[in-house]
């Protein structure tokens, strides 16, 4: 599901067809309180925000909604779009954790590819936190570093360790180092 906010019902609408177009259930906001309400929804998963979603333009709600949003979501991707861009906004979005910045009228094409690329990257990225490494290769990855840190000095390896020169000889047998 792709969450679109903006005031604008033909902005929502335009964008809706091509999150629709990427496969995904558009769903629709035009306040911030609505928003934020709609963004807990864990199938959410990708946001659409408009910069200005009152007669304002200097952008400053959009900016605080990202921030509202990365305390509540930190992981899900942000596109910022606004018909009033300037490099400053861009970039104090991007600093804030935006995900891309892009300005009305957009290439629906471009808006496309960038729904999908983020998507896929934050499926990839939320795929590899799921991955724990088992604890014997921590364990195991842990004893060479400390050991090339040391430069093959076991008995400051195991210092650094915090076990006995002993219980390092035997990890060392026990992993094949």
């Amino acid at each position: 599901m792709i969450l679109i906010v903006d005031d604008d019902s033909a902005v929502r609408l335009s964008i809706g067809l091509v999150a629709e177009r990427c496969g995904f259930t558009p769903v629709e906001a035009s306040t911030e309180s609505a928003a934020l309400e709609l963004v807990r929804r864990p199938d959410v998963r990708l946001v659409v925000l408009d910069m200005n979603l009152t007669l304002s333009s200097t952008g400053r709600q959009g900016i605080e909604m990202l921030r509202k949003i990365r305390i509540l979501r930190p992981e899900l991707p942000v596109i910022l779009i606004t018909a009033w861009g300037t490099i400053p906004l861009a970039v104090e979005a991007m600093n804030l954790g935006a995900a891309d910045f892009i300005t009305k009228p957009w290439s629906n094409d471009d808006l496309r590819a960038k729904i999908k690329t983020l998507i896929a990257r934050a499926e990839s990225d939320a795929a590899r936190q799921r991955h724990v490494e088992p604890l014997e290769d921590m364990e195991r990855t842990a004893i060479i570093r400390a050991i090339r840190l040391a430069d093959g000095n076991l008995t400051v390896a195991a210092r650094e360790l915090g076990i006995t020169r002993q219980s390092l000889y035997r990890r060392i047998e026990k992993y094949g180092l």
